[in-house]
């Protein structure tokens, strides 16, 4: 029922998280005590759990299969906020001045919000010492990046094909549905969606492509502006990656404009070998990727008069848990 859906649904994503909503909204036993609750222990997990699991679809296929045709699927892991404030501190190095944040594949908006958490990367500690949530996320390698100081941000738009509406109890639902199984994980979803209320950010529905030349003409001249895309790149055509870049090049050439991406190789799976934004990357890096396991690049793409100024920044886990500093 599943393999019927479009690729670009994420099919086998999708399926999980409908059978974790049904879970959750439904609570039925004994398989609602293996899936974890925000703030609570993490639950046991034993072999009992795959004859539940299995007992519930061969009665729920319907209802499964009901919410995946009307439903996308929504990861907003916000822990990936570590690596790209790092990416922001180091394309920001010598620029004074507010910003301008615009964050495609923005979902629920929780990367808008990323100068509001507080940071552990590595041994340094950084942002509002009153932040309602802080991001842990371990330095790999010889290098060390850059301090995770942020320029303020003066203007934050996202983009979204599906924006998430935080102030429905059912859009919420669905964002833990869709989140890792693990108890830390909805925990710091839990408090990135309360500061994400308490801090309502400016989202344009649309596809990205198509939304981003409106938006990015109507940011005060002024501001500079930083686009950030995690995870969401890779899951474009290739022609509609051209697109992309070329509109971003086509704003740099009239105001200084840094793209951002955190996102796996292309094509997408063990076979990728290239950079979303065309960055060089070195034969080990590759070879890692397709042979020790899915990681996400982190590059820093700028336009300006000057032209098209790329950086192979780092590797970064997927979930935000370490980054591997390559830029020295």
């Amino acid at each position: 029922m599943l393999a019927v859906l479009p690729a670009d649904r994420l099919p086998a994503l999708l399926g999980s998280a409908a059978i974790a909503f049904l879970v959750r909204r439904d609570r039925p036993g004994p398989l609602a005590g293996y899936f974890p609750e925000p703030g609570a222990a993490q639950p046991r997990f034993d072999e009992a759990f795959f004859p539940a699991f299995s007992a519930f679809c061969a009665t729920r296929l319907d209802d499964i299969a009901a919410l995946c045709q009307g439903r996308r699927y929504q990861m907003n892991e916000v822990a990936r906020c570590a690596q790209i404030v790092l990416g922001i501190a180091a394309a920001s190095t010598g620029s004074g001045g507010p910003v301008a944040l615009v964050d495609l594949g923005t979902g629920a908006g929780l990367g808008l919000q990323l100068d509001r958490y507080r940071y552990r990367i590595g041994t340094g500690t950084f942002g509002p010492a009153g932040a309602g949530l802080t991001l842990a996320c371990e330095v790999r390698g010889p290098l060390a990046p850059p301090p995770a100081g942020l320029p303020p941000v003066a203007t934050r738009i996202g983009v979204d094909l599906d924006p998430v509406d935080l102030a429905d109890p059912a859009a919420r639902a669905w964002l833990v549905a869709c989140a890792p199984p693990e108890a830390t994980a909805l925990s710091r979803l839990a408090a990135a969606v309360d500061i994400a209320r308490r801090h309502p950010a400016a989202i344009v529905a649309g596809d990205v492509v198509d939304v981003l030349p409106r938006v990015l003409a109507g940011i005060p001249q002024q501001q500079r502006i930083i686009v950030t895309d995690a995870y969401t790149a890779v899951f474009l055509p290739e022609q509609r990656r051209a697109e992309l870049a070329s509109i971003l090049a086509q704003t740099g050439r009239r105001r200084p404009l840094t793209w951002l991406s955190l996102d796996p190789l292309v094509p997408l799976g063990p076979a990728g070998r290239d950079s979303v934004q065309g960055l060089p990357l070195p034969p080990a890096l590759v070879s890692g990727y397709q042979h020790g396991g899915v990681f996400a690049v982190l590059g820093a793409r700028t336009f300006d008069e000057a032209g098209d100024r790329s950086r192979l920044l780092a590797r970064a886990h997927p979930s935000g848990q370490w980054i591997e500093w390559l830029s020295p």
